[in-house]
């Protein structure tokens, strides 16, 4: 509820202020943006206990099985604020390639833990 009173806040301030100076609007909604976010880091605690549960359960490789999947949230966390601010500033083929960007890095970085499992299966069968 917060974070939707601030952005509603935010939005109709950027609203107002956009005639006279849409550089303004533009900078506070990245500004609100950058404080939900850092508000809303608080939640990511719960991941703390899931590192250590796996790490209890598999020992070292419980780290390898995570760390993909928590860089793969960071990306798409990173890349959607940067597209929207782009779309919001009329930048639209800037937004697209960020997307983009962040697809083929998730790719990338979850590469490893695929060929991973590929090969666990494959050592199965």
């Amino acid at each position: 509820m917060k974070a939707a009173s601030a952005a509603l806040l935010s939005a109709v301030l950027g609203l107002l202020i956009k005639r006279h100076n849409p550089e303004g609007a533009l900078l506070l909604g990245a500004i609100c943006a950058v404080g939900i976010l850092a508000a809303s880091l608080g939640i990511l605690d719960g991941f703390a206990s899931l590192r250590k549960l796996l790490r209890q359960i598999f020992g070292g490789e419980g780290e390898s099985l995570i760390a993909p999947i928590l860089k793969c949230l960071a990306i798409s966390v990173v890349s959607r604020f940067s597209s929207e601010s782009c779309r919001d500033a009329s930048q639209n083929a800037a937004a697209s390639a960020v997307e983009f960007a962040g697809a083929v890095c998730s790719l990338g970085v979850v590469m490893p833990l695929l060929m991973s499992i590929l090969k666990s299966m494959g050592g199965l069968g």
